[in-house]
């Protein structure tokens, strides 16, 4: 669904708006935005409530789905390496990881619901 995002900008206090595709949850949307006063920029997660028409959104300026990925490189590098001193051993293990990372949100409608950002398959 498009919806007209509302943010007022953290810098300058600016009102801005744009029409955005804003997916119901698990789904979300990432979007750069820029205040149009004084150019901030910053990105953004969004969703779509499951329950009602309003949006949830999150200041995303790690960008957090690139985040969960370099994080899950970086765990299964070493969760890699544990297994190969295990296996030097003759001990053997394997660790399921997930598949998709839940960012948990309640809707000021009192909804709950969580956006699941994919983790990468690094097998």
């Amino acid at each position: 669904m498009i919806t007209d995002f509302t943010y007022y900008c953290y810098r300058c206090g600016e009102k801005n708006s744009l029409d955005a595709e804003i997916p119901k949850a698990p789904d979300y949307h990432h979007q750069e935005i820029a205040c149009g006063s004084c150019g901030d920029g910053t990105r953004v997660l969004l969703t779509g409530c499951p329950d009602c028409e309003k949006y949830v959104y999150w200041i995303n300026d790690l960008n957090i789905p690139d985040l969960i990925s370099s994080f899950s490189k970086y765990m299964v590098h070493n969760m890699q390496a544990m297994i190969d001193r295990a296996a030097q051993q003759g001990a053997r293990i394997s660790i399921d990881t997930p598949e998709k990372y839940p960012i948990k949100a309640t809707c000021p409608c009192g909804a709950r619901f969580a956006i699941e950002l994919a983790m990468p398959d690094l097998d």
